[in-house]
């Protein structure tokens, strides 16, 4: 029981680290002078998540992919799917810097903290049977509370309302097939390549629009 308290108190911890952290960097620098670094708190919750999968020896951070063959069709199926949902995932990033952001930075961060420490944590203390299956690889207890948080966690980025509920349904269908992807290998790599893609296609489909 302290293991399944523990383990679900550091996820959801992992889930408002970026919160927690502005939280922190605009109490600790108030002058305006500082202005630029906070516009770059991204970068600083980025070294502290790679900071805590290196002490972290259990994690899927820093892991080649194992069993790929195993997860092929459906990588495959998700690749040719990011092509089709991205049209219809309503993210609009506006600046350079946003769209830069959330190609590379987010997808980055977000898959060390989700699939590549979080899910690890959580296989500690939750039982890894399950009676769900897509694409015949099991969706375990951790994958599904992972991928919950995973979606809670876009409420950092946005307020509550209509749009942002969009944005948590398609993080939440697609916590759930990285995070299959990454307890299948051991690893982030495939999960981070396809949540790019994912950005990628979605930030210019928004700008394609734009320019119509």
């Amino acid at each position: 029981m302290d293991k399944w308290f523990v383990s679900l108190g550091l996820a959801i911890l992992l889930t408002c680290s970026l919160k927690i952290l502005e939280f922190i960097i605009t109490k600790a620098l108030t002058n305006e002078k500082f202005n630029h670094f906070k516009r770059n708190t991204v970068y600083v919750w980025g070294f502290f998540a790679i900071a805590a999968a290196c002490f972290y020896e259990g994690n899927y951070v820093f892991n080649l992919p194992i069993n790929f063959t195993k997860v092929l069709s459906l990588t495959v199926v998700v690749f040719i799917a990011n092509v089709i949902v991205s049209r219809h995932s309503g993210y609009h990033p506006e600046s350079k810097f946003n769209r830069i952001n959330f190609i590379i930075a987010y997808p980055i961060i977000e898959e060390i903290i989700f699939r590549g420490l979080m899910l690890p944590i959580l296989n500690q203390a939750f039982p890894m049977a399950s009676s769900y299956e897509l694409f015949y690889l099991p969706v375990t207890l951790p994958v599904l509370i992972s991928s919950l948080l995973f979606a809670l966690s876009h409420l950092q980025y946005y307020t509550l309302n209509k749009l942002s509920v969009r944005f948590m349904f398609f993080a939440f269908i697609g916590g759930i097939i990285f995070g299959i992807i990454a307890d299948i290998t051991h690893s982030i790599f495939i999960p981070v390549l396809l949540h790019i893609q994912y950005n990628l296609l979605s930030v210019y489909y928004s700008r394609k629009v734009q320019i119509s």
